[in-house]
């Protein structure tokens, strides 16, 4: 009599979840088929609603970081009940690594209307050399 081995594997009822999850991972974190066309960060800091207080910009060893609290723009009042909240308020953080040196002195930033521009002009030895081509 031949026995056979046989594999049982146990029903998992979540595996395609899980695996749904990891392609929206691999989207998002530009992985392989996924690559990201854009090369800056993609950022909204804070919407007209929301006004952000405490804004602070520090640029060390590449690394570029925007902290800042957004204040709450829900009216308060005795009479007054909140239903549905949907924009976020409190301390945040966000870092960039830049992609080449900058020129730390003339850095710039400036926040108008709940736009935040922050100006980061490229170190000259890191630019692209254009190399002339003699003929003959």
């Amino acid at each position: 009599m031949n026995l056979a081995t046989v594999n049982i594997n146990p029903w998992e009822p979540f595996a395609g979840v899980r695996e749904f999850q990891r392609q929206i991972n691999r989207l998002l974190d530009g992985g392989p088929g996924f690559e990201r066309s854009v090369r800056y960060p993609l950022v909204n800091v804070m919407s007209d609603a929301n006004e952000v207080v405490d804004l602070e910009i520090s640029l060390t060893k590449g690394q570029l970081t925007i902290r800042g609290t957004v204040k709450d723009s829900a009216p308060e009042g005795e009479n007054i009940v909140c239903h549905r909240k949907e924009r976020a308020s409190g301390s945040f953080v966000r870092t960039f690594t830049l992609p080449y040196q900058v020129e730390e002195d003339r850095i710039a930033a400036k926040y108008d209307k709940g736009v935040l521009a922050i100006t980061l002009p490229r170190a000259e030895q890191t630019k692209p050399k254009t190399i002339p081509v003699i003929a003959g």
